[in-house]
């Protein structure tokens, strides 16, 4: 081997050792299990069953004919519900409720805007006799002073009566009352959502009986809607309706009117 094959071989270990100390210094350092990795984006965090979950109802009614025409057109929840939010106070439509209520998944919460009611629901019947208490009080042989004994009255029979007593009371919340129960999906996209909206009005009083036996009984109107139902967040959606009855006692054109339920969903912030 002359001298300049030997140059050539020294270069060429020189270069391999040179390429050789690069690459490991190119080699990234160990990682430190128990150091946080600044360089990875911190992923978002879908909701957990601990965050807070808005709902909220509202009520809207509207003459029957625009209710059909609207449900004939085929919107979706979000758009009928934004036609009628831009159309209250215009074309007799009105909004009824507004409810807000919030809680956590898996938990039932509920809202009353209410007066009690306490009404009788059993009566004693009317208590009448012929025999009536003298008024004079007597005395034993003590000289101890005893209540007076009933004595038939002389002369056309006397007839002495007391009217129907209230035996047992029942008592119903009046005004507006709101349950929800909801349950966040996996993912924090949806809601399974069960509620109960409940509208109840004292609109007056049935009599019944005469004289003594006549009873009075309170006469209530009710509006309620008992569902459940899947729910995106952010989304309003449909309940359903839930008119007065015909011939309403709180409004004479009730049979014409419709009232739309709709609720949306949030996770609060």
């Amino acid at each position: 081997m002359n001298r300049y094959d030997v140059g050539v071989m020294k270069i060429h270990t020189l270069l391999i050792t040179t390429l050789a100390i690069a690459s490991l210094g190119a080699q990234e350092a160990p990682a430190d299990p128990y150091a946080k990795n600044q360089a990875e984006p911190a992923a978002k965090e879908a909701p957990s069953d601990s965050s807070n979950i808005s709902v909220c109802y509202e009520d809207f009614s509207l003459p029957l004919a625009m209710a059909a025409a609207m449900q004939r057109e085929q919107l979706s929840d979000a758009a009928l519900y934004a036609k009628l939010v831009a159309a209250v106070g215009k074309d007799a439509v009105r909004q009824e409720t507004f409810s807000l209520l919030r809680t956590i998944s898996g938990q039932k919460a509920t809202v009353e805007n209410i007066t009690e009611q306490i009404y009788p629901t059993e009566f004693e019947s009317p208590q009448i006799s012929n025999a009536v208490t003298t008024g004079v009080p007597e005395t034993d042989k003590e000289g101890n002073e005893v209540p007076a004994k009933p004595q038939p009255m002389p002369g056309p029979v006397a007839i002495a009566r007391t009217p129907a007593m209230p035996s047992a009371f029942e008592t119903r919340n009046t005004g507006f009352t709101l349950e929800i129960e909801p349950t966040l999906s996996d993912d924090g996209k949806e809601v399974d959502l069960r509620l109960v909206p409940d509208h109840v009005t004292l609109v007056g009083q049935s009599t019944a009986g005469q004289e003594f036996s006549t009873t009075e009984m309170p006469i209530f109107e009710s509006q309620r809607i008992n569902t459940a139902a899947k729910v995106k967040i952010g989304e309003p959606y449909l309940l359903g309706t839930l008119s007065r009855p015909p011939g309403s006692e709180q409004e004479e054109d009730s049979a014409n009117r419709v009232w739309f339920g709709f609720v949306t969903v949030k996770i609060a912030k």
